[in-house]
């Protein structure tokens, strides 16, 4: 028998059972009232469904949204020979109409924070305010951010170093939903890619009229769907990033449960990571909810070794909703990986919830 004939027929029965489970999905958010486009759902669920150059924009995927129905595009920049690191986001909350903006700057480990939220009718046609932007050059390979205020000026270009990872790509949503119901739809279902960049320009020091050139690797996300944050347990996310290679993975607890999923990427090949274990020293700068150093267990299908990162610098956010509080430790730090030294973020979120 043809094996491109098998293969077929066994996408055929996938794509089956994919179909039935959108019904099911359809049903569920029915009966709350919420209405989302059948192929924001085939696309999460279908593996075949490659991320196009439209994806980099905004998505309007239903009428109404669920409230905790969220868009994020996310950036970092480790730079240690310029000392300037980077973490921006930008986000929409369809739930209540309102966008958040954030800039975290760490120059020579003084910690610069700008943080906007603004309120939005519909969809964002503008991509952060007056002070920060975000620019797409070429989706799904280049990006412009630029900051503008009285101490300082940013301007950067963020270029991809590998091609963008689809997380979906490699997880099989009826698992999902077997292990963790069909409320996980209410609390974190998204889709998210990633993508290892290198950034490069310039930040200016307005009162000393110094300007730092800025050549570091960075990474990037894009995740739109539901994100409860208080209705999240905790996670662990790291991005390893190293000259051949990048180390992403994220371990979730939600219910009371783990979804862990991550991946090595480089410039030829993918290779998924099917599990990690999280050994964590806390106490950095004595602050007893800040990791000093963690150590990542990690399998993949052919090998299993450990991954140690060390804290360079420590950043707390704290995100309250109507339900309660997340905690994230935002760490920029160096990572060890079999004598190979990379840096990047390991960053930590905890939730508490109301009584």
């Amino acid at each position: 028998m043809n094996i491109t004939f098998l293969i077929n027929r066994v996408k055929c029965k996938l794509k089956k059972k994919w179909f039935s489970l959108k019904d099911k999905i359809i049903q569920y958010l029915k009966g709350k009232d919420i209405n989302l486009k059948e192929e924001f759902i085939i696309k999460y669920l279908d593996k075949d469904h490659p991320i196009t150059e439209e994806d980099e924009y905004k998505h309007e995927i239903a009428d109404t949204y669920p409230i905790y129905h969220n868009e994020s595009w996310y950036f970092n920049c480790m730079d240690f020979k310029s000392n300037v690191h980077i973490i921006t986001r930008l986000s929409y909350n369809a739930g209540d109409g309102t966008s958040d903006i954030l800039l975290v700057l760490v120059i020579d480990g003084k910690i610069k924070l700008y943080l906007n939220r603004a309120i939005i009718k519909g969809m964002p046609d503008t991509w952060g305010d007056k002070r920060l932007t975000y620019e797409c050059l070429i989706p799904l390979k280049k990006w412009r951010i630029t900051f503008d205020d009285r101490k300082f000026h940013l301007d950067v270009v963020s270029e991809g170093r590998f091609p963008v990872f689809t997380y979906s790509s490699d997880e099989d949503p009826s698992k999902i939903f077997e292990e963790f119901g069909y409320e996980i739809l209410d609390v974190a279902t998204q889709m998210h890619y990633e993508q290892s960049m290198r950034v490069t320009g310039t930040l200016k020091i307005k009162k000393t009229d110094e300007l730092r050139k800025i050549n570091g690797l960075g990474h990037r996300d894009h995740s739109w769907g539901t994100r409860d944050w208080v209705g999240i347990d905790g996670w662990n996310w790291i991005c390893a990033q190293f000259e051949d290679k990048v180390l992403n993975l994220t371990k979730t607890k939600v219910f009371g449960k783990f979804l862990e999923i991550g991946f090595i990427s480089s410039a030829d090949k993918v290779i998924p990571i099917r599990s990690v274990d999280i050994e964590t020293k806390y106490g950095f700068k004595g602050e007893p909810r800040a990791p000093i150093s963690s150590t990542f267990h990690i399998k993949t299908d052919d090998d299993e070794f450990d991954l140690v990162a060390t804290t360079e610098h420590a950043i707390r956010l704290v995100r309250p909703t109507d339900k309660g509080i997340s905690e994230i430790w935002e760490q920029i730090v160096k990572f060890d990986l079999k004598g190979e030294k990379g840096e990047g973020i390991s960053e930590y979120l905890s939730s508490v919830k109301d009584e």
